[in-house]
């Protein structure tokens, strides 16, 4: 073995490490020492009650150190051995000339040796019948209490990213024990370390980025991969239990249950089933209402998952069955049958599940599946009332043209299509929806008419049926429909509405614009000034003017010169007060302002192009009116080439 030195260790492994495994050495921390060819053994006394297993390999120019402590390799445990080594070699005991001694000695004096070895401890019994490389090779008591520290006793709830990193560390403690095929230590790893992630967020961990929820889902994902590859039912029993505790409280989007997929079997499924409806009756007598839904809902969510996964189809229909109370529950039971092809039962399902208490867009949604599914073999069966109620509430949030096509194709295949469109025209309460399904029908005119006697149809539909009259060559129809979507409050700068603007202001009178713009006056309406001040440049500079006065903070100092410009063309001297105004909020806010001064003044210059005269007596006035402010005066000299 080659030789080792105290400086050579503090080399390999830097001050910090040494210097706590010295501490470790001069305190007896490490005891059992054995050497086995090029490798020293011990265990080694740390922060666990139990004793940390710690090997180091001196070959040649390699010195290297594992450890089953958190850290894994090169830790400070291994300092404490190497150091033991240098200092005590007589200490440990040469397992090389024990093993040649046993050339000399018989079979029988072997096992007679081996069966005193296990009186003393039983538990060796457990080494020799091992299967190959299940040893443990981890103190999972000691990596649980750190991760535990991290997540609760250290963790800053605000700033999770440095927890995230430490909770890393040991992962590649795991990553690597999977890529040694060390697929029980790994699992147990990724398992505490998942658990370690719930208690962050049990305690209030703020995970806005994702990163924390990021970090459990790989753990999940490579627990999963590790479990696939174990064969041991005894170690999968142990685990089950645990991770059906952790899916049942964990409420955070991680998807724990999935790490029941790879040990749920035909053997274990009625343990899980029976463990999580006995822990929903206990939830039953002692939560809230909605709290208990929620945990049953999840509970036999959880359990279908497992039962479709074993491909057990009668046994998730059994279980849809449990405890018919609320809609949710209807449509689990509706869903299964409708997979099932049995779709009479199904239907049937579905509509006691309408009468029941509670929400569920999804039964709605999965009613006009079956209904649809029926059209070929029992159409008389759906009835024309029920299905109306049914869209009626389908699209009484927002208006789903797929879902409302699906609608109308039931009721076309029982001859009611007609009726169906008259009243859900009348009827629905969503009246945007209402107008929505004219368009998608092509009843441009009616969806016109509702528009303009209705005041609560949505700015989008405004838009959307002014754009349709648009397409039909109906200018004035679409220039009204776009007066009114204006009229009625700021127009969602993410609606593309430029062509539209164009043909309202082509179209219009000047008398109905002035009326838009005193309408936008009154309501103090910002947005909607600002995006129809450019559009009214060319048919009416002096209702942009008109806005730009009322708006002048708010508008770009780019727009103010060009509706200045415009308005000049006509009235030079309203162009020139329209800049003076705009310079006078700028300059008296604050000097940084400046550079926009100058540009509003070379504008002012422009308008005042070819008299001279009137642009010398605006500009000496405004220096006169300024002249504590030097550094503007300065500025405005420098620019203008002008004597002040």
């Amino acid at each position: 073995m080659k030789e080792l030195t105290e400086d050579t260790i503090k080399q390999i492994f830097g001050n910090t490490t040494f210097f706590k495994g010295q501490d470790y050495y001069k305190n007896g921390h490490a005891r059992g020492t054995v050497k086995l060819e090029d490798t020293l053994f011990a265990q080694v006394m740390g922060s666990s009650h139990e004793p940390y297993e710690v090997r180091a390999l001196i070959k040649d120019s390699e010195i290297s150190t594992k450890c089953t402590c958190p850290v894994g390799n090169m830790c400070k445990h291994g300092t404490a051995l190497l150091l033991k080594w240098v200092f005590e070699p007589s200490s440990f005991i040469d397992a090389d000339r024990f093993l040649e001694s046993l050339d000399g000695i018989s079979k029988d004096e072997i096992i007679n040796m081996i069966g005193r070895a296990i009186k003393q401890h039983p538990s060796l019994v457990i080494e020799f019948t091992r299967e190959e490389r299940e040893k443990p090779r981890i103190n999972i008591d000691a990596i649980s209490k750190k991760i535990a520290w991290i997540t609760s006793g250290e963790l800053d709830y605000y700033h999770i990213d440095d927890a995230i990193d430490k909770l890393d560390e040991i992962k590649n403690i795991a990553d690597r024990l999977k890529e040694e095929k060390s697929f029980k230590d790994a699992a147990d790893i990724y398992f505490v370390l998942v658990e370690g992630c719930v208690d962050a967020f049990d305690e209030g961990a703020d995970d806005s980025n994702g990163s924390m929820g990021d970090f459990a889902i790989s753990c999940i994902k490579d627990f999963n991969e590790c479990v696939e590859q174990i064969n041991d039912p005894a170690y999968k029993n142990t685990l089950l239990g645990k991770i059906m505790n952790l899916a049942r409280i964990e409420d955070y989007g991680l998807e724990a249950s999935d790490m029941l997929l790879f040990l749920i079997n035909d053997e274990n499924i009625k343990r899980v089933e029976e463990y999580f409806l006995e822990k929903l009756e206990e939830t039953r007598k002692i939560a809230s209402d909605s709290s208990y839904r929620y945990h049953k809902e999840k509970s036999l969510g959880i359990l279908n998952g497992l039962y479709e996964k074993l491909g057990k189809p009668d046994e998730r229909l059994r279980l849809a069955m449990y405890a018919l109370v609320d809609k949710e529950d209807y449509y689990r039971l509706a869903k299964i049958l409708f997979e099932k092809k049995r779709f009479e039962e199904a239907f049937d399902a579905a509509k006691k599940g309408l009468l029941m208490p509670g929400e569920s867009h999804y039964l709605n949604d999965l009613y006009f599946d079956i209904a649809r599914a029926l059209i070929g073999l029992r159409p008389e069966i759906i009835d024309f009332n029920i299905s109306l109620n049914v869209a009626l509430d389908l699209m009484s949030g927002c208006f789903d043209e797929e879902k409302y096509i699906a609608a109308k194709e039931v009721f076309e295949a029982i001859g009611n299509s007609g009726a169906f469109r008259s009243a859900f025209y009348k009827t629905i309460k969503n009246r945007s929806s209402a107008v929505l399904a004219m368009l998608k029908d092509g009843e441009l005119q009616a969806a016109i008419d509702t528009v303009r006697t209705e005041p609560n149809i949505s700015q989008g539909t405004t838009i959307a049926v002014s754009r349709a009259a648009l397409d039909k060559g109906m200018k004035q129809e679409s220039a009204m429909l776009m007066r009114t979507a204006l009229e009625r409050g700021r127009i969602n700068d993410l609606l593309k509405v430029g062509e539209l603007l164009k043909v309202m202001i082509d179209v219009s009178e000047v008398p109905v614009l002035q009326s838009l713009c005193d309408r936008i006056l009154k309501n103090k309406d910002r947005g909607t000034a600002l995006l129809l001040m450019p559009y009214l440049l060319k048919k009416s500079p002096e209702l942009s003017a008109l806005l730009a006065k009322n708006f002048m903070k708010d508008i770009p100092v780019e727009m103010v010169i060009k509706v200045a410009l415009s308005v000049a063309q006509k009235s030079p001297d309203e162009g020139a007060l329209l800049c003076r105004l705009r310079i006078n909020q700028d300059i008296l806010q604050s000097h940084v302002h400046y550079d926009k001064a100058v540009s509003l003044l070379s504008a002012v210059r422009e308008i005042y192009a070819g008299n001279e005269p009137e642009w010398q007596e605006f500009i000496r006035k405004f220096a006169a009116e300024n002249k504590s402010k030097k550094k503007l005066i300065e500025m405005v000299r420098k620019e203008f080439k002008v004597v002040l």
